[in-house]
């Protein structure tokens, strides 16, 4: 038995210190000594057949002792971890040793995470159910028109309603402000590409302001309805080809990151077009619906857009009601983790940032030097986001845990033969063959445990009072179903090219 005292940290850490019996440091100073030995030239003596005493006066007892202390070090830490009941969430570190007066080690042990959830089922918030307005759908059938649309180049200056080929550039002068908010969003996966001006609302690194649009040869509608910021369209108005404009534009006050800032654009007119749209009618419809089994008249055409928007409102209205319950949730309960957890959160981002890099022929080490940033410079940028990250996932499974819910074997057959049912027939054998892949199977049944745990979030802010390991509520089910649908297609599809290349080699 070791003599072991634990002391816990505010930082969720532990520190544990483990007293050795005199023999086990002494034996290992033995093995240490030979181990040195035999990778340094004595002078008298052949590697491996110096004494002790000649060994430690050639090297030091202290590099003796430090060779020792690593040979034993992680078997005391095994050993004293048992003892002493700890739960690690990853390895320890040896913080320190001392030989006098009593052989010490003293390690570092980060603690599994801690969650209180507190009263979350008392949470409520009133959810709105969204309507799709007349203005909203003749907006996605002019998008329509525009398919169909007769474009031709004009020679008269730009007009609303005449499609434009601009180079942009553009800034939001931020004044003195130091804005550090150049972090990807956590809930976007950090899945931008790597030329980041080609984004708006992006950074400019060059200086304190940021980018709010950066485009080369890209065709905008004059149409103030789609304007990417309130009388852009406005400002284009009256320009010929090969004009260069400078304007100024100020941000509506409800932006959610720039509210009120004003946006200087540096625009280049590469070319002015007149666009005629076609009649809005049933010709137009049948065009639309030319390859579907019925072509649609305008009235059956305007009903289903409608039905189909109406759904992706419904869906990015819940989605955005459960996650606001989750975060209600999340700021309530009581979370302890260790910072070595935020730190693999970050290193998993910085490991998707290095992928999205390289599908252009980059490296974060290329993306560092462009932005003239450090590993540090990046651990700090991304740490905010990875907090976010592991807050929400500790939630989301203590909320599992406390509402009992649980992905079963049957279910999760129902939904691979659910998925498999999308692939050609010719494939789904060798479909299936892939699916008994166990870290693919466990990769599906995560994502519709975070499914479920989200669908038992909304009806209990929704104020159901759903009974605790219940199944859920019907109506619920199948939004739940779209959304894993949707986060589980680029994986289906994955799998069918896979069969697909399975069958040729065969073949």
């Amino acid at each position: 038995m070791l003599n072991i005292q634990t002391e816990r940290r505010d930082d969720h850490t532990a520190r544990m210190v483990v007293e050795l019996e005199t023999q086990t440091l002494e034996k290992a100073k033995q093995t240490a000594a030979q181990r040195i030995s035999k990778k340094i030239n004595i002078p008298g003596f052949r590697k491996g057949k110096a004494p002790y005493r000649v060994i430690a006066k050639y090297v030091g007892e202290e590099a003796i002792v430090e060779d020792a202390v690593e040979i034993i070090s992680n078997d005391v830490y095994r050993e004293a971890l048992d003892e002493s009941k700890l739960e690690p969430y990853g390895p320890g570190a040896l913080e320190e040793y001392h030989v006098e007066p009593t052989p010490t080690l003293t390690f570092t042990v980060p603690l599994q995470p801690t969650v209180s959830l507190n009263n979350y089922r008392d949470v409520r918030l009133d959810y709105t159910a969204p309507e799709v307005t007349d203005e909203q759908l003749d907006r996605v059938l002019k998008h329509l028109q525009m398919e169909q649309a007769v474009v031709e180049d004009s020679t008269r200056p730009a007009a609303l309603g005449d499609r434009v080929t601009l180079d942009i550039h553009s800034v939001i002068e931020l004044e003195d402000e130091h804005d550090d908010e150049h972090e990807t969003d956590a809930d976007d996966e950090h899945d931008e590409d790597a030329d980041e001006h080609d984004h708006e609302h992006d950074h400019d690194h060059d200086d304190d302001d940021v980018t709010f649009m950066h485009a080369h040869g890209e065709w905008f509608m004059l149409d103030p309805a789609d304007d990417p910021i309130p009388g852009f369209s406005e400002a284009i108005v009256g320009a010929n080809a090969g004009d260069n404009l400078d304007f100024e534009l100020t941000l509506p006050e409800d932006d959610e990151k720039y509210p009120g800032k004003k946006v200087k654009f540096d625009v280049g007119v590469k070319k002015v077009e007149n666009v005629t749209l076609p009649p809005l009618n049933d010709d137009l419809a049948a065009r639309v619906t030319a390859e579907e089994e019925k072509p649609l008249t305008l009235l059956e055409l305007r009903v289903r857009t409608r039905e189909n928007m109406q759904r992706e409102m419904d869906k990015e209205a819940l989605d955005k009601y459960t996650n606001s319950a989750l975060d209600t949730m999340m700021d309530q309960a009581e979370i302890k983790y260790p910072d070595a957890m935020v730190m693999d959160q970050v290193q998993q981002l910085l490991e998707r940032l290095d992928e999205n890099l390289r599908q252009n022929r980059l490296t974060l080490n290329d993306y560092m030097q462009i932005y003239r940033q450090s590993i540090n410079d990046l651990v700090a940028q991304y740490r905010p986001s990875a907090e976010q990250i592991v807050r929400r996932s500790l939630t989301l499974r203590e909320i599992g845990i406390a509402e009992q819910l649980d992905v079963t074997d049957a279910a999760l057959e129902a939904r691979l033969d659910e998925m498999i049912g999308t692939i050609n027939e010719s494939e789904r054998a060798q479909a299936r063959a892939l699916f008994d892949n166990d870290r693919l199977r466990d990769s599906i049944r995560e994502s519709m445990m975070r499914d479920l745990i989200l669908e038992r979030i909304a009806a209990i802010a929704r104020g159901e009072d759903p009974e605790i390991g219940s199944e859920p509520a019907a109506s619920i089910s199948e939004e739940a179903e779209t959304e894993a649908a949707n986060s589980e297609a680029e994986t289906t599809a994955e799998v069918s090219d896979a069969a697909s290349q399975s069958s040729e080699q065969e073949a």
